[in-house]
């Protein structure tokens, strides 16, 4: 896909007149099948850092570089009644929007689901695939807790392996939640619609806050099954004005299938 016509990559050459590398962001959460989460878990990725999960279940590490890493959960962290098998996982960072860990807890900690609400969303996988390559990865969370204000929103991912474009939203805004009931975890909708602002770079370098452009998009993630590749859907149009500059799935009413990876929508914190 030619993402910018000359008259788009002469405005984006400008947005880019000043970088700066960017280090990959791994998502890892800790919490039960039906959202139950706790705060305090030590999770711990190799060569990379260690960081404490917050009352969702979430924590974010930095990794240096693409490659394999092993993600493991410091079982003398777990609180009361919670239990945990297997405690670390393989991983391999092939691109600047890692998927998001997900670590499943058991024990008596899990047995009481969380209230129902509105709804947020944790994600990560690939869509489509072309001589062995993905063409996009994406992974990231969507108002973390049903916050408009933690994170601004959330951060959510997108990388583009054909043109090199990486897009990050960082300022989201979810419109609705709607659909149908879904059981792992259980949850009385299934589609989340959001949209927002956000930063665009090429081949892995971000745009200084300073000289950016402003960066819109719009898009839907659909939760149809755990386990969601081949069945869970994503749509996302990011613009530069009135320039698309990337696009998965048609149109909301249309989005694109993953094709591997996971979409969960949570509503745990909803109506806190």
């Amino acid at each position: 896909m030619k993402w910018l016509s000359k008259k788009s990559i002469s405005l984006f050459a400008l947005v880019l007149s000043v970088v700066t590398a960017s280090p990959c962001i791994v998502t890892v959460r800790v919490a039960c099948p039906n959202d139950t989460a706790r705060a305090g878990i030590l999770v711990c990725i190799t060569d990379s850092g260690c960081a404490l999960t917050d009352d969702l279940g979430i924590a974010t590490i930095p990794v240096g570089a693409f490659g394999n890493y092993t993600v493991c959960v410091d079982p003398a962290s777990l609180p009361a009644g919670a239990t945990l098998s297997p405690l670390c996982q393989r991983i391999r960072v092939e691109s600047d929007a890692p998927p998001t860990v997900i670590f499943d807890l058991g024990g008596t900690l899990c047995s009481t689901p969380p209230p129902p609400g509105p709804c947020w969303l944790t994600g990560g996988g690939t869509v489509d695939k072309s001589k062995g390559t993905p063409n996009y990865s994406f992974g990231g969370v969507v108002y973390p807790g049903c916050s408009p204000k933690a994170a601004d929103g959330g951060n959510w991912n997108v990388v583009d392996h054909f043109t090199g474009l990486h897009f990050q939203g960082q300022r989201i805004i979810v419109d609705s939640c709607s659909g149908v009931p879904t059981s792992s975890p259980k949850v009385t909708v299934n589609v989340i619609d959001f949209h927002g602002e956000g930063v665009v770079s090429q081949n892995g370098v971000l745009v200084d806050d300073a000289d950016k452009v402003d960066v819109t998009f719009e898009g839907r993630c659909i939760d149809n099954k755990e386990g969601g590749a081949g069945a869970d859907m994503i749509y996302l149009k990011v613009m530069i004005g009135s320039t698309v500059v990337m696009q998965i799935g048609t149109s909301a009413a249309a989005p694109a299938t993953i094709t591997t990876g996971n979409l969960q929508i949570h509503q745990t914190s909803c109506n806190n």
